[in-house]
């Protein structure tokens, strides 16, 4: 076995066995009374899971999906992968970063006003009856107001107060933005989220390379070596989630392996040296 392919070979076996304990800790934090924020992070914290499971679906030699036919299928594994670090971010951004109330809650109300926003055009789009584009239309202008008025509102710049105000925003910092106010080092996070949405949106830059050997699930070198670096990369927004978590629910703590959590801790130190 290849240098590489043993590279590839150990950080899937430590995404798997990470995902084992993440399902356990989703297991541990269920049905537990918790206030709004702590309710979507969780809801996060699932969808982040689920990712990491169709991740590694799509990895040859996983021991998930057992099976004969090894396909190696980088695109779609950058495309996941790049959806798991926005799902990261948007679980700081909701439910870890340590924000004033006020803040919390123009959150919510961003967040509630994006995803009306976004029914509203898909049910104008799919051309739905008039009098359910009423409710949207009575209660937007509403809601956009309620922003407006709000007291953090005033705080932000300009042009970060009219991207909210189009309803286009779920969010009112930018993936980058989130990437430098999170507790760990992620210098690498430019160059892989470049690299990743380059992949995801089939640019040039992802399809130029395809030859005879590349880009058609065969094994090679570079894409076994672009698997390697990307599942490093999801072992440690995994991690970083599975701990938020404990801190987050730290009653969980007691229906939970610890030494495995130790073993995840010290792994999320290494990759953020």
């Amino acid at each position: 076995m290849s240098d590489i392919l043993k590279n590839y070979v150990e950080n899937l076996r430590t995404f798997e066995n990470f995902l084992d304990f993440a399902i356990d800790v989703s297991d541990a934090t269920a049905g537990i009374f918790v206030p709004w924020n702590l309710v979507r992070a969780n809801q996060l914290f699932t969808r982040l899971t689920v990712t990491s499971v169709s991740i590694i679906h799509l990895l040859p030699d996983n021991r998930y999906f057992p099976s004969k036919n090894n396909f190696w299928d980088f695109f779609s594994v950058a495309s996941l992968a790049r959806n798991l670090i926005e799902n990261y971010h948007m679980f700081f951004y909701v439910g870890v970063e340590k924000v004033k109330s006020e803040e919390i809650d123009f959150r919510l109300k961003l967040l509630n006003y994006h995803q009306n926003n976004e029914k509203y055009k898909m049910y104008s789009e799919y051309n739905c009856d008039q009098t359910l584009l009423n409710e949207f239309e009575l209660n937007l202008p509403l809601a956009k107001k309620e922003l407006k008025d709000h007291l953090f509102f005033s705080t932000l710049s300009k042009s970060k107060a009219k991207q909210i105000l189009s309803g286009n925003k779920a969010m009112y910092l930018s993936n980058k933005e989130i990437s430098e106010r999170l507790p760990f080092k992620t210098d690498e996070f430019n160059l892989l989220y470049r690299f990743f949405s380059n992949h995801t949106h089939s640019s040039p830059l992802a399809y130029f390379s395809i030859s005879n050997e590349r880009g058609r699930g065969e094994e090679n070198e570079t894409e076994v070596s672009y698997l390697a670096m990307t599942l490093e990369s999801c072992i440690k927004y995994l991690s970083a989630t599975i701990i938020d978590m404990i801190t987050l629910f730290p009653d969980s703590i007691k229906k939970l392996n610890e030494k495995k959590l130790n073993i995840i801790k010290t792994k999320f130190n290494e990759l953020i040296k």
